[in-house]
């Protein structure tokens, strides 16, 4: 199958684009030095700018804005930042193309149209959590296996203000890849010290994003789900449940945007 461009893409989401429902900030992020794909990355989002009067697109410098940086978190470049009005964001890191462009501007049009990304169960559990937990997802342009991992940690950051998640173009950071050894895509690591390659589900991305956030199922002793007795953060039960119940809600999702 040929890879569409990323302008065939922006034609194909023209419509969805012109007629999104409520504003989306774009956050980009560039530097002058050292950045070998910054000047595609700023050429990208200013086009897509240009297709939605409800886009507003902010352009800071690594350097140069600090409290910018601080404020969203930004360790590298280029970034941008997807961000809705009740400011949750999520961010993308490399040079944006092929598969992963479609899913930035996914990710902008569920933003607009405040698209409900998981069923009751696992927001609820989400609400648990009390300190903040970044997922680092590590994925490649032409991975398309990688983008059902991604599109859940952008879900969950747009579900929570106490998940960060960045979806990282791993070829762009050769020092990330040797950081972390990664051999497989995708890998998401969630804080720093908890790594999961290939696929990963919504029940074992709700057990990773408590560990990270330092819960031990030893300490829980009930499940964070249902909350019946369980040496598992999620009991077997529950998971078997998430997974049956994603699966449903992805389907009519889909269906309902087709």
């Amino acid at each position: 199958m040929a890879t569409m461009t990323n302008e065939s893409l922006l034609n194909e989401r023209h419509d969805a684009l012109v007629h999104m429902k409520n504003p989306v900030r774009l956050v980009l992020f560039t530097s002058d030095v050292g950045c070998e794909s910054c000047p595609d990355d700023r050429k990208l989002a200013r086009a897509i700018k240009t297709h939605s009067p409800k886009i507003a697109l902010e352009e800071y410098d690594l350097v140069m804005d600090r409290d910018k940086t601080t404020q969203y978190g930004i360790r590298r470049v280029p970034a941008i930042v997807v961000q809705g009005e009740e400011g949750y964001t999520a961010a993308f890191y490399g040079l944006i193309e092929n598969v992963f462009f479609g899913v930035l501007l996914d990710t902008i049009l569920a933003v607009s149209k405040k698209k409900v990304w998981f069923q009751e169960e696992i927001r609820n559990t989400l609400k648990r959590l009390v300190r903040d937990v970044r997922i680092q997802v590590y994925v490649e342009s032409d991975c398309p296996q990688c983008r059902p991992v991604a599109e859940t940690a952008i879900g969950l950051a747009l579900e929570s203000k106490l998940i960060y998640t960045d979806i990282i173009i791993a070829s762009d950071f050769p020092e990330l890849i040797k950081k972390y050894d990664i051999k497989t895509l995708p890998k998401t690591i969630f804080g720093e010290n908890l790594h999961m390659d290939g696929h990963v589900t919504e029940s074992e991305f709700l057990e990773m994003i408590f560990k990270a956030e330092g819960v031990l199922p030893s300490q829980a002793k009930r499940c964070l789900t249902c909350g019946k007795p369980s040496s598992d953060l999620i009991c077997m039960e529950c998971k078997t449940r998430i997974q049956a119940e994603a699966v449903e809600h992805k389907r009519k999702t889909e269906k309902a945007t087709r």
